[in-house]
């Protein structure tokens, strides 16, 4: 198991960050009326919780391994689905009918001065964020040879909530020509948080309902098990998502009956090391091996079926 414990630092960080960035635009939307800002202090509410699950499964995935590998990364999955689908959705809805309630009832945004430095505070503390989160990706990516999902998750949520803070921003300038401008912005910053909420849905449903690797991952697994000159065809191959692009790989080859169990043993031990050498989402390898028969070679039936998916 590969200890990268600093890689626990920038998921929590964003946690921390999110409590105080909700306390900060709170007291903005408090302060100066702005509907926008109060979307946008909701907005940080899920990102508490985002971060929050993301520091939770950041300590599972590089934590002590289990006996059961799959338990408690399950749970954490159907978590992300329930959040992402009944808290994320609540407060898209919620975002969504004070906009519209703010661009059809315009009211002046009050003490704009105030809501500028602190919506400034607020984009200095999400820029740190996502300067951490950038570099632990980096450093996972250069010690393991894949990109961590949480870490990229809590990069991309910081990413977001720069736009989002960079037109609450707008907002509070332009709302000296015009009051309707909050609304707008308010209903922009939902549809943000609803295409970040569909986004993370998706990545959790795919692992729950353990979906197949694409297609060209499959045919490039297939033609690495032919590269090996003991390997004679290959009969079938199936896949499962168990963590967002990692998968879980059954095979069923046909191998060089006038092997020995031992070089039999090798060929396999070999197919399995270019697999996850050359594809890197190959997190588990199953193959199992079977005297040739007389039937076509199966691989050209499951290379053509692939290419037509």
């Amino acid at each position: 198991m590969i200890d990268l414990n600093f890689n626990f630092k920038s998921a929590l960080i964003s946690f921390l960050f999110n409590i105080v960035l909700f306390i900060l635009k709170i007291i903005a939307s408090i302060i100066t009326k702005s509907t926008a800002l109060f979307v946008e202090a909701l907005r940080s509410f899920g990102d508490i919780l985002n971060s929050g699950l993301a520091h939770i499964g950041n300590s599972i995935a590089l934590g002590k391994d289990e006996y059961y590998t799959f338990s408690r990364r399950m749970y954490l999955y159907v978590f992300g689905f329930a959040l992402s689908i009944i808290a994320l959705g609540s407060i898209v809805t919620i975002g969504f009918i004070e906009g519209l309630q703010s661009f059809l009832n315009p009211k002046p945004i009050e003490n704009i001065p105030i809501g500028v430095m602190l919506i400034s505070i607020a984009i200095v503390f999400d820029f740190t964020s996502a300067i951490l989160a950038f570099r632990d990706v980096r450093i996972y990516l250069d010690e393991v040879g894949y990109t961590n999902p949480l870490f990229r998750a809590v990069f991309i949520e910081n990413i977001y909530d720069i736009v989002g803070e960079g037109i609450a921003l707008m907002t509070l300038f332009l709302s000296r020509w015009s009051n309707t401008i909050d609304g707008i912005s308010s209903m922009v910053l939902s549809s943000m948080l609803a295409i970040y909420m569909i986004k993370l849905a998706k990545e959790n449903i795919d692992v729950l309902v353990h979906r197949a690797a694409p297609p060209e991952i499959i045919a490039r697994i297939v033609k690495i098990a032919l590269s090996n000159p003991a390997i004679r065809d290959v009969n079938t191959i199936k896949t499962l998502m168990i963590e967002p692009q990692r998968y879980i790989i059954f095979m069923e080859v046909e191998i060089d009956p006038n092997l020995s169990l031992a070089e039999m043993e090798q060929v396999l031990i070999d197919v399995k090391n270019d697999v996850k050498r050359f594809i890197r989402e190959a997190e588990y390898l199953v193959i199992e091996p079977r005297r040739p028969d007389s039937s076509p070679k199966t691989y050209k039936e499951l290379l053509k079926r692939l290419q037509n998916k």
